[in-house]
């Protein structure tokens, strides 16, 4: 049964208006993709390591304002839960500026239910390119250096993994992988087939790009690509490892040669992705929230709809993701 980690802050007796000191780890345990509550009883969470018991009643997604560590407000979604001994507990979402010691402050707004879904990140078995050579990127760890588009060599500041088996895969259509086969990005890239998950970002290099943002250089997710031929989910693949590479800055990073972005933290990142999927990396991954990127995107990042035009231009002119230079 797949396992998600995330930092959380128990709801305190006062609720809003309250600041938060301490931070708590929830490890949940479930056979689906969704937080559901007591209407799912396959759930359970545990709590600091201790014994793992069922969630109960609903889970919400919560728009609170709330004042940071630094005295700076802000609006943003928190996602709670409600636990077998009867206590609340919420988690910020990725590139959050709520940390322990913040102020939560009055409600504004809220929905039921909230996902575990939609990863952004490299399948294991991909060759990154690093001061060694090619490396697989499983083997990656923390502190080896990696090629960046600037021609330099970045220390790795994580490798963050998560295995999707094959009854998730089943269960959850947007977990399936996509494949960008040899040389469909144009230039020959990528030199083998790549494997990224939907919302993985591939770097655009070309005229038609230009014409479009007034840069050459634009960061297009994956799922956005499979207009384009060569390009699909991959319904074949049984299970997959997926991994995400976080720096101290956002960078431009080549996987089987092609140019791929690593994964973005910071609070600019949080405008990139649809509402369902912001809460994943926190959920995913605790350490997400000691390791924000720091600066802008890498590269422009269009919106949805100007992702879909840029690439359906690409199709119309059949014109390659990457030029030669």
């Amino acid at each position: 049964m797949p396992t998600y980690t995330m930092e959380v802050f128990r709801w305190s007796g006062t609720g809003y208006n309250a600041q938060y000191d301490t931070s708590y780890t929830a490890t949940f345990d479930d056979n689906d993709d969704s937080v559901g509550g007591s209407s799912d009883s396959d759930e359970t969470v545990s709590i600091n390591g201790g014994a793992a018991g069922a969630t109960n009643g609903s889970p919400y997604k919560i728009a609170i304002s709330f004042t940071d560590t630094d005295g700076n407000s802000h609006v943003e979604d928190f996602n709670f839960f409600h636990t077998s001994d009867g206590g609340w507990h919420f988690a910020a979402e990725p590139g959050s500026a709520f940390t322990t010691g913040a102020t939560l402050g009055s409600y504004q707004s809220h929905s039921v239910g909230w996902d575990y879904d939609e990863v952004v990140c490299f399948a294991s078995g991909t060759k990154i390119q690093t001061s060694l050579g090619e490396v697989s990127v499983e083997h990656l760890v923390s502190g080896d250096l990696v090629k960046t588009s600037d021609a330099s060599f970045k220390p790795l500041a994580m490798n963050l993994c998560r295995s999707v088996s094959a009854k998730l895969l089943r269960e959850n259509e947007k977990l399936r992988p996509v494949r960008i086969t040899t040389g469909a990005l144009g230039n020959g890239l990528p030199t083998r087939d790549l494997l990224v998950s939907r919302q993985h970002r591939m770097l655009v290099s070309s005229k038609i790009s230009q014409r479009m943002f007034g840069e050459k250089e634009t960061l297009i997710a994956a799922i956005r690509l499979t207009a384009l031929p060569g390009i699909f989910v991959d319904n074949d693949i049984a299970n997959i490892d997926y991994h995400h590479l976080l720096f101290d800055t956002h960078e431009v990073i080549f996987a089987e040669g092609a140019p791929s972005e690593s994964l973005y933290s910071g609070a600019e990142a949080l405008q990139t992705l649809a509402p369902e999927a912001r809460a994943e990396i926190l959920q995913l991954f605790p350490e997400f929230t000691k390791m924000q990127t720091k600066g802008n995107a890498a590269r422009l990042i269009p919106s949805a709809k100007d992702q879909k035009r840029l690439v359906d231009r690409h199709a119309t002119n059949a014109q390659p993701l990457l030029h030669s230079t």
